[in-house]
């Protein structure tokens, strides 16, 4: 038998396989019951008050409450409604009637290559008040498990496996802990495009992986209990250590088991789980059994590697000595430290290890190793108190420009020119907060970055409803994967009185900036051209031609025209490229524009040329074109450009 490596059938329920499998046994066991105790039914019939006569028609199964066992064991209630006749003699006459009753029919079974030794151990009337949720499983056999008691199961995880390490902090012993459970871990590259990082495999099988070599999947057996992990797809895709991967597949191993025994009774080739790179999270408005499944283990298997209370000790261990060695008022070098020594002890990502420790409510850490646009931004720290739960001052430039687009009262504060893209935050625009590099580019200031709350808007990370991503219960028990602010939640401004406050700073420091003095002294609306304009920057800048051609991919000849005077019709494209190769300030920007005559409108392109003049200055004309691109829209002097990067 040859495993296809993505498969799994549509899935039958618990209680359908039972209805299937064991109709006749639940009918006759039931029927018995009825007919031995015709006084315990709960008569509602108007004619037979008092029956001392019952016989069962029909029922259906409602549902099954499933109660989890040691072993392959399970115990299961089957709830059913059934038809019941019943009959009593009143007054010498034989009066009968149809009623429904709810009854609980009480079973036990093993699950062993499908469902064995099925047993019925008692039958009652239904009653609702004795239903339990501890231990339940669902009617796919899988374990109900609220994100609550993730510590919770993975303390009884380790308790059963690796109990040294609920006593001490220590790095779980990953290949000792495989060893105790009875499994073994392969390493071999699953998938030709690297989507798949582990497997575990419930029963005998023969899979399929892909020989680089010869560039062909080919079969390969293996046997039960195997965990089969690529570790070409660390370094590809990042998706998180080998540990927690390993420590991941044996959740699945310890909880999921039982739902494999019962879709072997349909489908004996679904034998192992497969856990995928970017796995799907689009919104579903009922999760299957996979969802469940991969949900308990991206949540479970950090905490496994990272105790709760153990990691606790820890991480208050590292932050006294990280204090006696930067002091105790140096915050952001003493997370950076603790949570890039915590990774190293308990074996995992940095990122794991923060996220982590936001978990477990150290939130200072969110401004250590942050991830926005494809790269590590520069630590930041901020008052305690100043960020809640689900907030971010982090936001990557793709994020800002929808944002931007969608709401109004954030484009009204970037508009304002008051507030500057840097390091993945929306800072005032003043030196006080931002600094220029040695290279030419900008970066927040050495007090900027100790004080975000002073200086950056604060972001709410709300759900993508527009791409309807799910629900955020899955999403905040991933604490493995790419380290992004957070995952299919998009920050949202919201002019609360963070950002009002900030505003405010913003405006008051507008008025003593020392660029715009510049500027009321510079500007001649009445007597300058459009050329006269230009070029009165191009030399208060001490520009040359080659640096103007340089920085704004314009010709020689565009800036000859300049010169003498002689540019009196240019295109929008033109007096933009201009504005954003000369760096020019908002207010600049605005009268370069006026005075070649343009107003820029709401369409995409528009719009974007506004936000970049308006907060993304100082950054050169080829990463604003890099931005155009990015969101589907022209780049500025494409055919220079593409000459420039080619």
């Amino acid at each position: 038998m040859l495993l296809r490596r993505y498969g799994m059938a549509s899935v039958s329920s618990f209680r359908d396989v039972i209805a299937n499998m064991y109709y006749n046994e639940l009918f006759d066991e039931l029927s018995e019951y009825i007919e031995d105790n015709p006084d315990k039914l709960e008569s509602n019939s108007y004619h037979v008050q008092s029956p001392d006569e019952a016989a069962l028609s029909d029922f259906d199964i409602i549902t099954i409450d499933i109660t989890d066992s040691p072993g392959n064991s399970i115990l299961f209630d089957v709830i059913v409604s059934a038809e019941v006749e019943i009959a009593e003699t009143v007054r010498r006459n034989r009066e009968s009637d149809g009623i429904e009753q709810w009854f609980r029919i009480s079973c036990k079974a093993d699950l062993d290559d499908g469902i064995q030794n099925f047993q019925i151990n008692s039958v009652s009337i239904y009653n609702k008040y004795r239903e339990s949720k501890l231990g339940r499983l669902s009617e796919y056999l899988v374990p109900i498990i609220e994100k609550e008691q993730f510590d919770d199961v993975a303390t009884d995880f380790l308790s059963e496996f690796c109990p040294e390490a609920l006593s001490t902090p220590i790095p779980i012993p990953v290949d000792e802990v495989v060893k105790r459970m009875g499994l073994k871990v392969k390493e071999i590259q699953l998938t030709k495009h690297f989507t798949i990082f582990g497997q575990i495999v419930f029963g005998d099988c023969t899979i399929e992986y892909y020989d680089r070599n010869e560039r062909t999947y080919k079969p390969l057996e293996v046997s039960r209990g195997t965990i089969l992990v690529d570790p070409n797809v660390y370094f590809m895709r990042n998706v998180g250590c080998m540990n927690n991967t390993i420590i991941h597949e044996c959740v699945h191993w310890y909880k999921h088991r039982k739902y494999h025994e019962l879709v072997k009774t349909y489908n004996s080739d679904a034998l192992l789980i497969s856990c995928r790179v970017n796995e799907t999270t689009k919104y579903k408005k009922q999760w299957t059994p996979e969802d469940w499944m991969e949900w308990h283990a991206n949540g479970i298997a950090p905490r496994i590697l990272m105790p709760k209370s153990m990691t606790i000790k820890k991480i208050e261990e590292l932050i006294k000595k990280n204090e006696l060695l930067f002091g105790t008022h140096d915050r952001l070098n003493i997370m950076e430290n603790v949570v890039y020594e915590l990774a190293d002890f308990f074996q995992v990502s940095r990122i794991a290890a923060k996220i982590r420790m936001l978990d477990l409510g150290y939130k200072e850490v969110e401004g250590v190793y942050t991830y926005v646009d494809d790269h590590f931004i520069s630590n930041y720290s901020f008052k305690a108190d100043s960020l809640h739960k689900n907030q971010t001052y982090s936001i990557s430039l793709s994020d800002s420009f929808f944002e931007y687009y969608a709401n109004p009262e954030f484009a009204k504060i970037i508009d304002s020119g008051n507030f500057i893209y840097v390091d993945g935050h929306y800072v005032i625009n003043d030196s006080k907060y931002i600094k220029r590099l040695e290279n030419g580019s900008i970066d927040l200031t050495d007090y900027a970055k100790l004080h975000v709350d002073e200086c950056c808007l604060l972001f709410d990370l709300k759900l993508n409803k527009a791409s309807k991503m799910d629900i955020v219960v899955y999403l905040d028990s991933i604490m493995f994967r790419k380290a992004t602010p957070d995952y299919n939640r998009v920050p949202t401004f919201n002019p609360d009185k963070h950002n009002m406050e900030v505003f405010n700073r913003s405006e008051e420091l507008k008025k003593f900036h020392e660029e715009f003095v510049e500027e009321g002294q510079h500007l001649s609306r009445t007597t300058q051209t459009f050329s006269q304009a230009v070029y009165g920057h191009i030399k208060r800048k001490g520009y040359n031609k080659v640096v103007f051609i340089e920085k704004t991919l314009l010709s020689g000849k565009t800036y000859d025209r300049i010169k003498n005077n002689e540019l009196n019709n240019p295109t929008l494209e033109t007096v933009v490229a201009i504005c954003i190769g000369l760096e020019l300030s908002p207010t600049y920007s605005e009268e370069i524009l006026r005075l070649a005559g343009y107003t820029l409108n709401n369409t995409p392109q528009q719009l974007a040329y506004k936000k970049l003049i308006h907060s993304y200055r100082g950054h050169s004309i080829y990463e604003c074109n890099e931005v155009l691109e990015a969101l589907g829209l022209s780049p500025l002097c494409a055919k220079a450009y593409k000459e420039m990067i080619s």
